[in-house]
């Protein structure tokens, strides 16, 4: 073995060791930005979760005022468990469709959409619970037989939130 052959050795072992070095570093970067995303995620199940449940809890206190969902819950009411369980499956499905189209790539601009099409969305899912109860269901209260226990009622009420979140769903995934 020549003096020649030595330094081709050692300048390919070189190498050798400076493509493992690149693969591990590029190992590790893929490992980084899983765990970027895992962090992303979890950001955003905890966003989502805590905007869906925050959102019911306030719609509860400013429209709802015949009954308190606190207060319905202890009793055992199951017609206002499952108008509440109901509307927040709904704000939970435009947080899901938000999050499925395509995004600005800024987390600010994400949580704006987030927000915006969350409450504006349950708005106008009240507005229609309203309507619906005032106007072609003038015969019988939602919000007062929600609070006396009636279960279809409150099962009728919650799938107008959930209808209207599907079709807001369309239209933010379009």
């Amino acid at each position: 073995m020549g003096l020649l052959d030595f330094f081709v050795g050692c300048l390919l072992l070189q190498r050798f060791v400076g493509f493992l070095r690149l693969v591990k570093f590029k190992a590790f970067l893929r490992v980084f930005a899983d765990m970027n995303v895992a962090v992303e995620s979890i950001l955003w199940l905890f966003i989502g979760s805590l905007l869906s449940v925050g959102l019911v809890i306030v719609y509860d206190v400013i429209f709802f005022r015949r009954f308190d969902l606190q207060e319905a819950i202890i009793e055992g009411n199951v017609s206002a468990s499952i108008f509440f369980g109901l509307m927040t499956l709904g704000v939970g499905l435009v947080v899901f469709a938000v999050l499925l189209s395509p995004s600005s790539n800024t987390l600010v601009d994400d949580l704006i959409q987030t927000f915006m099409w969350s409450i504006g969305v349950t708005f106008v899912a009240t507005v229609i619970f309203y309507v619906c109860d005032k106007i072609f269901l003038p015969k019988i209260s939602l919000e007062e037989e929600i609070k006396n226990g009636n279960v279809s009622a409150g099962i009728f009420s919650g799938l107008i939130y959930v209808l209207v979140s599907i079709i807001a769903m369309s239209v933010i995934l379009t």
